[in-house]
């Protein structure tokens, strides 16, 4: 009886597993070099799953390096930008995900190549219990809470990028051609390939009741869109002014207003800074206004205004200043702890313990730079001890403690960088 039952056992367990090869969300990559195909893990990684399939199919949204709002397929016509590799080993992941668009320095004509995301950075989802074993799609990213659109795939496997990049699923059949693209040969002194590998289409497949149910709209992904905009008219002494409002409402982003004389013409569009100084708005829905001279408009004026919301409110605080943030690192056993004057120009203090010796003080000089995301912030700053440390911050809601990444170096010898990652604290 036992026998049977270990043997009923095993065959269920083959069931399921052959039905989650054949059941799910597929993502089929039809590139230069061949076609792959991916499994989307969207029951332990649902976030990442629904930005990517919304990327894929254009559901969902995304804004140009103007901040155009598009609904249209994301990933088609992309490439992959980079064969990561350690040393002269062989390549232990391919890169790809981002929106090519060039820019040209005026000063100098050099012409550049970038590679954007999608307008947004989420939640990252590194504790989902996925590790980075050979075939797998993980998201790219530049820090703790910064997943966009980016994304690479492993040929092998890589334990140091567990805990730091959100695994969505794996490869289940053209692996062949990932490691085709990845043995491509080099621009000379970087990771891009010489040619470029295009990925024309990137389509999505629904097996199965439960893909079919999964809503990408529910997983807290950003939406980008366009802002409700009101223009009215008014006068001031003898002179009349166009009014423009733009709607901003908790917990998003404006990003630009545009105007342009013939709507037709949108190489002619002026994209401004919307309400420059607001980054992120956390406070009740508001609505911001500027006004021109009609005279200035010509008879026919066009304006447009864009925001990105985000259903998970934004965490990130808008400075460090009067703050107090702990550092445990995990390459020393180190703690630093550094509080930040109310004032810029102000010096703060702080406290370093290596091991269980008596903490030693420090002095952090004025001038700190903060930059802020939605859920991440970098900090930089210089203390007594001749060093400057750069810190990349996640702030998941609710958390007390969370991850961090960044650098540090000596003054005296500001090329040798040395990485550091750990958790934190701030009050």
């Amino acid at each position: 009886m036992r026998r049977w039952f270990v043997i009923f056992v095993l065959g269920l367990a083959g069931a399921c597993a052959a039905r989650a090869q054949t059941e799910g969300i597929f993502a089929d990559f039809v590139t230069s070099r061949g076609e792959f195909t991916v499994w989307l893990d969207h029951e332990r990684a649902p976030r990442p799953v629904a930005s990517f399939v919304g990327l894929a199919t254009g559901e969902t949204g995304w804004v140009d390096e103007r901040t155009n709002v598009w609904r249209r397929p994301f990933y088609d016509g992309s490439i992959v930008h980079r064969i990561v590799k350690s040393g002269n080993a062989p390549a232990i992941a391919i890169q790809g995900g981002g929106y090519m668009w060039t820019s040209v320095d005026t000063n100098t004509g050099v012409v550049s190549t970038n590679f954007s995301g999608p307008g947004y950075t989420m939640l990252d989802t590194v504790t989902n219990g996925l590790l980075h074993s050979n075939g797998v799609i993980s998201m790219a990213n530049s820090g703790p809470n910064t997943d966009g659109s980016q994304f690479f795939i492993t040929l092998t496997n890589v334990p140091f990028y567990d805990g730091r990049y959100s695994v969505f699923g794996h490869v289940v059949s053209g692996m062949e051609v990932v490691r085709d693209i990845a043995a491509a040969e080099l621009a000379e002194g970087g990771e891009r390939p010489l040619q470029d590998i295009v990925v024309s289409n990137v389509s999505v497949r629904r097996v199965g009741e439960a893909a079919e149910a999964f809503d990408i709209t529910a997983q807290g992904v950003p939406s980008p869109e366009s802002a409700p905009v009101g223009l009215s008219w008014g006068e001031s002494g003898d002179v009349a002014h166009a009014v423009f409002a733009v709607e901003v409402t908790s917990h998003s982003k404006p990003l630009l207003f545009s105007d342009a004389l013939d709507v037709a013409a949108f190489t002619n569009w002026d994209h401004q800074v919307m309400f420059s100084g607001l980054d992120f708005h956390t406070g009740a829905t508001v609505v911001l206004t500027d006004s021109w001279e009609v005279a200035d408009l010509g008879r026919r004026h066009f304006f447009h205004a864009s925001r990105i919301l985000y259903p998970i409110p934004i965490t990130a605080p808008r400075s460090n200043r009067g703050r107090t943030f702990t550092f445990w690192w995990n390459e020393l056993d180190l703690v630093y702890s550094a509080t930040f004057h109310s004032n810029l120009l102000q010096q703060g203090t702080g406290w370093v313990q290596l091991g269980t010796n008596e903490p030693v003080a420090r002095t952090i000089f004025g001038g700190d730079t903060w930059s802020r995301d939605a859920y991440m912030a970098q900090l930089s700053f210089m203390d007594d001890f001749g060093r400057e440390y750069r810190y990349k911050l996640g702030f998941h809601p609710g958390q007390v403690s969370n991850r961090f990444t960044g650098t540090f170096h000596d003054m005296t010898n500001p090329a040798q960088r040395y990485g550091i990652s750990g958790t934190f604290t701030w009050e």
